[in-house]
């Protein structure tokens, strides 16, 4: 036998063998067997694996990975694209390639189709030096069928049960899903709001301006104790004390006038009818003087309970006009156990007294304090930032106490609501918004 066919026979055998070996690797190997190992029955410089159904390249000879942002693989993923063919064939690249072809390929390019069903499911590309021979191209029709086959079944997932069987499974599996997800959705939970929280005195005493005034001094500092009917506001006095003085002496005029008439009674009958005018007058005079003595005793406003002074800063206060009944400032405990819950529309949850509450306080959030819903209001209030909100009170349970003041959020439990009741709650109320 000579030396030629004795090659030849064992280039045949390699190509089998490499056919055998692609229908048993794993799917993940399969790529590299086909770019790397062929060389042991077609000699080549370089292989090119490409996956028509991707248009990507999905292995290169001598490396681990596929760059595609390398310019080798822009140019290969080109290339390739546009070829075709039923059977391996040599090819050449069109003018527009030949300059990238020389730098990145050799001069002789075989280009071995994978033909699956009439499709092209893919191919490999050779390139080397010496021209290809006759001999080449049909041993890469072989290998190519071969190839073509195995990485079909690569992409294809090996039955494991009879026909039917699988389908009804995953059918079964769908509603047991369903089912899971529709008795998960009617689990009930307890609903629950959390809401921006202040601690308020539990019986504050407000200390108002008692008329119409302009304040003078406040004679104790902020949060600083104080005694039942301590004097602690002073309102000034000036225009008090100028009024006073004209009221005396418009009741010493009237008085005076109506002793005159009273002599003269005696004996002139017209002093006689001008008494009674003259009496009515005095009566009015001193009863403007009483009132304004009463005014001017009331323009130094005693503390209504002991406590602590709340108010912010004396300077917002001196000098400042107020209005009969305006607030100054409260005085209250230092400690309370009430809380003022502004909760707004949006978060809004059906509450009823005894509700559970948690205070999660701004100096220790992570030590929330339990407390029960107390009040909450039928209609609402705008707050401080322009939110409508329900205030709802509630009471710190046990003998715990906070300092009056303290701000933080509470979580207000409502009754139970089935679980996706709950987490569509916002949805629903946006789709009503938006039908209504």
């Amino acid at each position: 036998m000579s030396g030629a066919l004795t090659e030849q026979m064992l280039r045949l055998a390699a190509a089998l063998h490499l056919g055998a070996r692609a229908r048993e690797v794993p799917r993940a190997e399969l790529g590299f067997v086909i770019v790397n190992e062929t060389v042991q029955a077609v000699a080549y410089d370089q292989a090119a694996l490409w996956d028509a159904r991707t248009r990507r390249v999905a292995a290169l000879s001598g490396a681990a990975r596929v760059e595609a942002a390398a310019p080798y693989v822009a140019f290969l993923r080109r290339f390739c694209a546009r070829l075709g063919g039923a059977a391996p064939a040599v090819v050449a690249p069109q003018p527009s390639e030949q300059a990238e072809s020389a730098e990145f390929l050799g001069p002789a390019l075989l280009w071995s189709p994978f033909i699956v069903g009439g499709d092209l499911i893919g191919g490999l590309l050779l390139a080397r030096r010496a021209p290809w021979t006759e001999a080449d191209i049909q041993l890469m029709a072989t290998l190519a069928g071969a190839y073509g086959q195995s990485w079909e079944l690569a992409r294809a997932r090996r039955a494991t049960l009879r026909p039917g069987v699988g389908r009804r499974l995953r059918q079964i599996a769908i509603l047991l899903v369903l089912a899971g997800i529709v008795a998960l959705g009617a689990v009930p939970i307890p609903s629950s709001a959390i809401a921006p929280a202040e601690m308020m005195a539990d019986a504050p005493a407000f200390v108002r301006a008692p008329f119409s005034g302009v304040i003078d001094s406040i004679t104790v500092a902020p949060n600083q104790p104080v005694a039942a009917g301590q004097i602690i506001v002073r309102l000034d006095r000036r225009q008090l004390e100028a009024q006073q003085r004209v009221a005396e002496k418009a009741s010493e005029v009237a008085e005076a006038n109506y002793r005159q008439a009273s002599q003269e009674a005696i004996t002139d009958p017209k002093a006689r009818e001008q008494l009674a005018v003259l009496r009515s007058k005095l009566d009015e005079a001193r009863a403007d003087l009483d009132y304004r003595r009463t005014l001017l005793s009331r323009a130094a406003i005693p503390a209504p309970a002991s406590g602590i002074a709340v108010y912010n800063d004396p300077a917002d206060w001196i000098g400042r006009p107020v209005e009969t009944g305006e607030r100054i400032m409260q005085v209250a405990a230092p400690v309370s156990r009430r809380i003022e819950i502004e909760l707004p529309v949006g978060e809004a949850i059906t509450l009823e007294p005894g509700a559970r509450v948690l205070f999660f306080d701004n100096l220790n959030p992570d030590r929330p304090t339990e407390a029960v819903l107390t009040r909450a209001s039928y209609t609402t209030t705008m707050s401080l930032t322009g939110v409508l909100v329900y205030i709802c009170d509630a009471r710190l349970d046990g003998d715990i106490a906070l300092r009056l003041g303290l701000k933080g959020s509470a979580k207000i439990f409502g009754p139970p609501r089935p679980l996706a009741l709950w987490l569509l709650r916002r949805p629903i109320a946006w789709l009503r918004e938006v039908l209504g």
